[in-house]
């Protein structure tokens, strides 16, 4: 399941990428133009933090920055911070138990979209939704096309 703790994480980590890399900016700025509520950015930096994609200072010019490549951190990376498996549907899971699970004839869809899944989130990088959101946000051109050549996402 995408959970809103992977969602804040991938948009706190995209926020921070659009600030020159040598700004620390105020993680409560960061909440408030992501949505994310101030009382739980704390949380999504202490796991960012701890990843070493974000570095803190304290002081009047203090606050939070990226000190990672954008295109060095996967979706399946942020994930894998989040802590929170990313399933489609329970079943697909070796955990899961179910008495249907090898008659169900649904089971493999849900395996293969799975792996598909999978596959996108280990080749989209922080990066590639950069690119994505600063296109949206200029109206390039192929707006409205999503390419998942490659196993990853980007604009046509």
């Amino acid at each position: 399941m995408i959970t809103n703790k992977l969602e804040y994480l991938l948009l706190t980590l995209m926020d921070l990428a659009t600030t020159d890399t040598n700004e620390y900016v105020v993680s409560k700025d960061v909440a408030e133009r992501q949505g994310i509520s101030p009382k739980y950015m704390p949380q999504l930096m202490a796991l960012l933090t701890r990843k070493g994609w974000v570095d803190s200072a304290r002081g009047c010019n203090g606050g939070v920055r990226l000190v990672e490549a954008p295109h060095e951190i996967t979706v399946s990376d942020v994930v894998e911070v989040a802590g929170e498996p990313l399933v489609i549907k329970a079943c697909v899971s070796p955990e899961y138990h179910c008495e249907r699970k090898q008659q169900c004839p649904l089971n493999l869809l849900w395996v293969k979209a799975q792996m598909s899944v999978n596959r996108i989130a280990e080749n989209t990088t922080l990066a590639d939704l950069l690119e994505i959101k600063y296109r949206l946000e200029k109206n390039m051109p192929g707006k409205d096309r999503f390419d998942v050549d490659n196993d990853s996402v980007k604009l046509a």
